[in-house]
């Protein structure tokens, strides 16, 4: 994955989970109201306390998943694709790993792509993909089932995949637009293949991409 999405993605983390901000609300209201909450009574103050334990618990077990991300993404760094990996396997296992689960699956698919598992991968990529929190977040695992499809013979899939990233307003639609384009002449397709590139070139206006484009367009007619 290039560094530019990982700088995207570690924008994307920025913003609060919405459970890990419901149960800090509910504690510090717990800590603010404490006299109060205990004068209504003793059954349900110990509930609240319930309540405030289990939440710091998920708390807790959040800023771990967070550190034990961070951990896997270190791994990748220093070229350790199987420390990486073992450590993202445990995050999709468990069930309060908030968005760090998700992006977990994004990168097991990117290590199963890399290693030529690609039915592996393409699960991976579908389980991200289920849950992915932001539009520019499912056109890359998008484009990344697209690549590990077509790697492994599933040119129809793969298509069908680029199709759906294409249609997202997001910085990868170009490199959809042309790869559909490509797979499409490949399979023959000239008139799909002329639909997406046209479609390209109405997104370069006047950009240096655009002689490229048109010398396509000219090679189908």
């Amino acid at each position: 994955m290039a560094a530019s999405e990982h700088r995207q993605i570690q924008q994307e983390l920025k913003q609060p989970d919405p459970f890990f901000e419901a149960v800090r609300e509910a504690r510090e209201y717990f800590e603010k109201n404490r006299v109060k909450v205990i004068a209504v009574g003793g059954g349900v103050a110990a509930l609240l306390l319930v309540i405030v334990a289990g939440a710091s618990w998920w708390v807790s077990q959040g800023r771990r998943a967070a550190s034990d991300f961070a951990s896997a993404i270190s791994s990748l760094e220093f070229d350790s694709p199987s420390a990486a990996e073992a450590s993202l396997r445990d995050l999709a296992g468990r069930s309060n790993a908030g968005p760090y689960k998700t992006l977990a699956a994004l990168y097991r698919g990117n290590l199963a792509s890399d290693a030529g598992r690609y039915e592996e991968a393409v699960a991976a990529y579908d389980e991200f993909l289920a849950a992915a929190p932001t539009d520019y977040l499912r056109q890359i695992g998008l484009m990344g089932k697209a690549a590990a499809l077509e790697k492994s013979a599933k040119a129809t899939e793969a298509a069908a995949a680029l199709d759906l990233a294409a249609a997202i307003d997001g910085p990868y639609r170009r490199a959809a637009l042309s790869d559909r384009a490509r797979l499409a002449e490949k399979a023959g397709d000239k008139a799909a293949a002329t639909a997406n590139l046209r479609k390209l070139l109405e997104i370069e206006g006047s950009g240096p991409g655009v002689a490229e484009v048109e010398q396509r367009i000219r090679a189908l007619e």
